[in-house]
């Protein structure tokens, strides 16, 4: 268990491989700071033609802005395929949105965390309002219209911040959610998985909170999920290996208590990170997610 603590906890970085400019987009590197004042790397990638929407776009945790570099070395332990994130944010650009990209802290280019680990309630959270406070302050986008983009580690960080700032988000048009997790699913799926049982949770409860002081159920997106106030999508890998995808997210979506939401399993597939790569190859439901809300 003392092994497995640190991959759950801490992220590995993987390169920014790829770069807008790669795909036939102009962008601007920026950078600006969370809530709490650590320095973050961006893109702000502009509509091709004169737009007032724009969509703010975060990451799951191994990756950042472009992705997950799983196809090379030594990132190929989730799947050994790439998660690709410029195609979708081309479809994006083409459909006439603007597209502001982040690194959460300790990933890709932005600052490191206070303790070398990640945790949405304590810190990753403050990058989200970092970026929210980022756009508003922008004399080009303070006045656009603002989608969300959230995923896993920075989806649950999403959740968190619309608990904590609720004023930050009002005026938000819709929240696209990819793959939220519960701690407690994660964990109890890891232990089946290595056939540890009760003794194994309980081990990796000890552990983690010794390594870091957190606890499994600081990750609860259940709970955060009741403080969202603007339309979304959530969507997810349904057979996901790696938790008990359709108890956890199931909950997930029936603690949004918006009129406009749907939720999307994606099938086929037992591998987690094709559902982070699923809107870059069937970007269709995505922009006509963020159309209805124009």
């Amino acid at each position: 268990m003392k092994r497995i603590v640190p991959a759950v906890g801490q992220s590995k970085r993987s390169p920014v491989l790829r770069r807008p400019d790669e795909y036939d987009m102009q962008y601007e590197d920026v950078t600006f700071q969370s809530e709490d004042g650590l320095p973050l790397e961006g893109w702000y990638i502009p509509s091709k033609k004169t737009s007032n929407k724009l969509v703010i776009c975060n990451h799951f945790s191994p990756g950042n802005r472009y992705g997950y570099a799983g196809h090379i070395k030594p990132w190929k332990g989730a799947g050994g395929f790439e998660v690709n994130f410029l195609p979708k944010y081309k479809a994006l650009v083409e459909a006439g949105y603007n597209v502001f990209a982040y690194d959460l802290r300790g990933h890709g280019m932005s600052t490191p965390g206070q303790n070398g680990a990640y945790n949405p309630k304590f810190f990753e959270y403050k990058d989200v309002i970092g970026s929210m406070n980022y756009i508003k302050s922008r004399p080009d986008t303070k006045s656009m219209d603002i989608h969300l983009h959230s995923m896993c580690l920075g989806g649950n960080s999403t959740l968190v911040a619309m608990r904590k700032k609720p004023e930050l988000f009002v005026g938000v048009k819709s929240m696209m959610l990819l793959q939220p997790i519960s701690g407690d699913a994660l964990v109890r799926k890891m232990c089946k998985n290595m056939r540890l049982g009760k003794k194994g949770y309980d081990a990796f409860e000890k552990y983690y909170r010794e390594l870091y002081g957190f606890r499994i159920n600081d990750a609860s997106p259940i709970e955060d999920a009741k403080f969202v106030r603007v339309p979304t999508f959530v969507a997810q890998v349904r057979k996901d290996k790696f938790t008990y995808a359709e108890e956890d997210v199931q909950a997930v979506y029936d603690a949004i208590h918006v009129p406009d939401k749907k939720l999307y399993w994606i099938e086929g597939t037992t591998e987690r990170f094709r559902g982070y790569t699923y809107f870059s190859e069937n970007p269709e439901q995505m922009i006509e997610w963020y159309n209805k809300f124009d």
